[in-house]
């Protein structure tokens, strides 16, 4: 959602490169030529904000100024949609809840392990991660004595603010039945709020999913679901986030994206498992 502005100034070419790599080594957001005016618009009020005069300034503001830190949590909710809503991509849902479940289950039984660790990287502001929660929940495979973790990253603080919240109202609900919502909501007003239950499945943090530190202590991790993120990314970026699944999923550990993600061009590491409407990807085992 662009986010306009009266601010006048324009945006160079040499400004847009600037901003444009700058974004993405940080991010790996990745906006093309075509999309300066795009990026001006999302970027004006942050200029008018900080009382800046031109790009240039606020470029020099995002590399120098003693408050980038703080500037750079505020500009990256711009750069996003954030456009997400609960039980989005069915079928894949499907797979994750009939396939990757149990099999995950009953390679558990199989070595005595009774813990669950599960990453909704780029959770946004949090429809996706309860979604997981949800699905677990109702499984009804892992509880007594199971240690199931429910793990949402995003870099946009405001989003996360909103996911903590766990507030939702009805665009959020256009693809959960009437029954999901009566089970795992209470009314709040025009909206709903998600159950305490699931709420305590859920750990949400603030973290980059190009930044290794980000997955430090989350590994081993038996499923990432990076859904609708990795288009806005060039390929290069991708791949560094790919790498960075690949070494904190768990061996025989499952990767979903979003149906409009693939890959084929990235890298051969994982293993694609093809089902009907959907597709996974799979680390394979560990060698003997």
């Amino acid at each position: 959602m662009l986010r306009p502005s009266d601010h006048d100034a324009e945006l160079s070419e040499e400004e847009f490169r600037l901003l444009r790599d700058f974004i993405h080594e940080r991010f790996g957001l990745y906006f093309e030529d075509s999309q300066r005016g795009s990026l001006r618009t999302r970027l004006a009020g942050r200029l008018q904000s900080l009382d800046l005069p031109s790009f240039e300034d606020y470029y020099q503001y995002l590399r120098f100024a003693p408050q980038r830190a703080e500037e750079l949590h505020r500009m990256v909710s711009h750069l996003t949609n954030n456009e997400t809503y609960f039980f989005r991509e069915g079928a894949q849902l499907g797979v994750f809840s009939d396939h990757v479940l149990k099999s995950l289950k009953e390679k558990k039984a199989r070595s005595g392990e009774r813990s669950l660790r599960i990453l909704s990287a780029g959770c946004s502001t949090g429809e996706e991660a309860h979604t997981l929660a949800m699905i677990v929940y109702d499984s009804g495979q892992f509880f007594w004595g199971w240690d199931v973790g429910i793990y949402g990253l995003d870099v946009d603080t405001e989003a996360l603010e909103k996911a903590r919240k766990a507030s939702y109202h009805h665009n959020s609900f256009r693809a959960l039945s009437p029954a999901l919502l009566e089970k795992h909501f209470s009314k709040q007003g025009s909206g709903a709020q998600v159950k305490e239950a699931l709420l305590r499945m859920v750990e949400l943090r603030r973290g980059n999913i190009l930044d290794p530190e980000s997955y430090e202590d989350l590994r081993p991790l038996d499923v990432i679901f990076c859904r609708n993120v990795l288009i806005y990314f060039s390929d290069a970026s991708i791949l560094r986030a790919v790498r960075l699944f690949y070494e904190a999923l768990a061996p025989g550990g499952y990767l979903l994206l979003g149906h409009a993600e693939s890959l084929s061009r990235i890298t051969d590491q994982f293993t694609p498992i093809r089902f009907p409407g959907a597709m996974i990807y799979q680390k394979p085992e560990a060698r003997a």
